[in-house]
């Protein structure tokens, strides 16, 4: 039994107990017990709302609206790049249609450790994408009854069983193919700039209910010959990555007509939640 509920039946006991079968001498102090419970209970109530402020309308679709309904969960991370006013993209494998997008990918959870708990929130992968070796154990998942996202938000946010450094898709999408040289980029550090999600709602190409959430960084460099290396693309020409202004990535086509994707403006966020 929770602490919340043997407060408020604690508090119940206690007005019962004062308002039939105490005596008179002993009726305020069990009044006093029970308005005590009750000032607790408000206060915690209070520190709820405001911890958890920006997840309310969230908490309000996934726990009272449609609890038992399925929803598709992205839970990703993307590199914000700047160079003289413009933004490194890459291409995009996965989609048929060539398409250019910010560094980055989903985040990963660590098997078996967490296995177990996802399955516990009714968490399976989500087979609406190919699953292969890169996409194995992916925070791209279905959860089967939405009831539940809360609790997976503060497994996520709990920053165990599961990777929390982006530099994986860093090293996938720009040192493994060769766009930065290996030798000056053996790692990098990073600061989080933005954390974003939205609103659930029906995914126009999965056609399911989906919560995405993602974080935005920006690489911070250890020393001069990164900073020198990354310049350097900008006049590089390539088919495996491009350099484009914030305008284009709004308008999701550079002016030469590639396509950009429509997450890439996502970068733009530069809002933490709290």
């Amino acid at each position: 039994m929770s602490k919340n509920v043997l407060q408020i039946v604690a508090g119940v006991v206690f007005f019962i107990w004062a308002k039939w079968l105490a005596s008179d001498e002993l009726r305020p102090e069990l009044f006093g017990m029970a308005i005590g419970v009750a000032a607790a209970l408000l206060i915690e109530v209070f520190f709820f709302l405001y911890n958890e402020r920006n997840f309310l309308r969230l908490y309000f679709n996934s726990i009272i609206l449609k609890p038992n309904s399925e929803i598709r969960l992205s839970i990703a991370y993307l590199f914000k790049i700047e160079c003289r006013g413009k933004y490194l993209l890459v291409k995009n494998s996965r989609f048929k249609k060539e398409t250019y997008q910010p560094v980055g990918g989903v985040y990963k959870f660590y098997h078996p450790e967490a296995t177990h708990k996802l399955s516990c929130m009714s968490i399976i992968t989500d087979n609406s994408i190919k699953n292969d070796e890169k996409s194995e154990h992916d925070l791209r998942l279905k959860m089967s009854k939405r009831k539940n996202l809360r609790k997976f938000l503060k497994w996520f946010f709990n920053s165990e069983e599961r990777e929390t450094d982006p530099w994986r898709e860093f090293y996938e999408e720009l040192i493994r193919t060769n766009i930065l040289p290996s030798n000056h980029f053996k790692y990098i550090y990073y600061n989080m700039v933005g954390q974003h999600f939205e609103p659930i709602h029906e995914d126009s190409y999965y056609k399911i209910d989906t919560f995405k959430y993602v974080e935005v960084f920006t690489p911070r460099y250890t020393n001069q010959k990164q900073k020198d290396e990354i310049e350097k693309l900008l006049s590089v020409s390539s088919d495996d990555f491009i350099w484009v202004t914030e305008e284009e990535i709004k308008k999701k086509f550079t002016i030469d007509g590639k396509r950009i994707s429509d997450h890439a403006h996502k970068i733009f966020f530069t809002k933490k939640l709290d």
